[in-house]
């Protein structure tokens, strides 16, 4: 039978520590909890599952602030691989699951139906939500942060408008922003952006350790005159710092080294490194979030004495729904069973937790304040949030 454990790689103290008055760490048979997270329980994870309770923490607290005793979760670690229907208790008791970051969805989406569950994807984001609009039993799987193009469209937008209309996209094959590069080509053209490409595809994949590749690369850009470079790659990753040194040294035409300008498709935490330049660059500056980012914010670094990252503010929105979930007897459905968000109206005026956990206990529907994004959740569909993107200050 599977164990509702701590993690080898969290400490007791610092579970305890974050998690105080959840009794959330329930050792097997004791009791079936209706609410289930789970983590991923790999060796690199321990970081970023730090971070979600951290923001968990700050969510939890602001529960507890409206005089509400939070409501009892199971934590559970899922390894690489792991299928969580093995390890998941069968329980008629057991309502909601939180699945980790990026998860299978196609294996939560089965779980969810085998057991009569709704999911909850606190951090969801990249390419496998397009797999959501064909998937059997989307209707239960609920993304809770924006997807990664709500920050790739900030980004084209805000090339068109500083002028960097015509562009020419480049990539590392291995690179993680490889697959942002065709989202972004999309909505780079429908905001009125123009791609130029000298191969059959918009996007030029180009290995640096390819030298006649590279040197294709650079004649393409020299010919074109292209006045801007999209480039696909971590700033400190291999294309880019070729492609650095090459620019600083005039290869790419008469423009260098001023010119072409770059755009970056790398996370706004991970552009916080990029080298000046003689160039101008454009990028993410912060992530698709929500209206409540600035009262999370400064509530996390109150506790915490950091700035919060999205996946906090994930683990802040999540805890904050399970308690209002928990606060109250689950609406039914038309059909007759429970109906875990039956209480969310995506339509009505966000209110704060106290007003939420209040209007749940009336019967009424309600939105919740959210700092991850706009609180606007819908089955099978991720919701949105407000990125911005322009010119680095260099």
């Amino acid at each position: 039978m599977p164990v509702w454990s701590c993690w080898p790689w969290l400490s007791w103290s610092f579970i305890a520590a974050t998690l105080i008055g959840c009794q959330a760490l329930v050792t097997s048979g004791l009791i079936r909890p209706r609410m289930v997270v789970m983590l991923p329980a790999g060796r690199g994870d321990a970081v970023s599952n730090e971070d979600f309770l951290r923001g968990f923490r700050v969510g939890q607290a602001s529960v507890e602030a409206c005089g509400d005793v939070f409501p009892e979760v199971a934590w559970q670690g899922l390894a690489p691989g792991d299928s969580p229907k093995l390890q998941l208790m069968s329980s008629q008791e057991t309502t909601v699951v939180v699945a980790p970051p990026a998860a299978d969805l196609r294996a939560f989406a089965e779980l969810a139906a085998d057991q009569d569950l709704t999911v909850l994807l606190p951090f969801q984001r990249g390419q496998s939500l397009d797999t959501l609009r064909g998937l059997e039993g989307r209707e239960r799987l609920w993304p809770l942060v924006p997807s990664q193009k709500d920050d790739l469209k900030a980004t084209a937008t805000a090339a068109i408008q500083a002028g960097w209309g015509r562009a020419m996209v480049v990539t590392h094959p291995e690179a993680l922003e490889a697959s942002a590069s065709d989202a972004f080509v999309s909505l780079f053209q429908a905001a009125g952006g123009t791609v130029e490409s000298y191969e059959q595809e918009s996007v030029q994949r180009v290995d640096p350790a390819d030298g006649n590749r590279l040197e294709l690369l650079k004649k393409d850009i020299a010919y074109s005159s292209v006045p801007t470079v999209v480039v696909a790659d971590a700033p400190d990753g291999s294309l880019a710092r070729r492609l650095r040194q090459d620019q600083e040294q005039g290869r790419f035409g008469g423009g260098a080294p001023e010119s072409p300008n770059w755009i970056w498709l790398t996370p706004a935490d991970d552009l916080e490194q990029v080298p000046s330049a003689p160039w101008q660059q454009l990028g993410l500056q912060h992530p698709a979030r929500g209206e409540n980012w600035m009262s999370f914010n400064s509530a996390f670094q109150s506790r915490w004495g950091q700035t919060p990252s999205l996946l906090a503010a994930a683990g802040f929105d999540t805890a904050r729904l399970l308690a209002v979930v928990g606060s109250a007897p689950l609406p039914v459905s038309d059909e007759g069973s429970r109906d875990v968000m039956g209480w969310l109206n995506p339509d009505l005026d966000a209110v704060s937790i106290c007003d939420g956990l209040a209007r749940r206990r009336r019967g009424e529907s309600l939105r919740l304040e959210a700092a991850a994004s706009d609180a606007r959740f819908l089955p099978g569909q991720a919701p949105s949030g407000e990125a911005l993107a322009g010119v680095l200050i260099q």
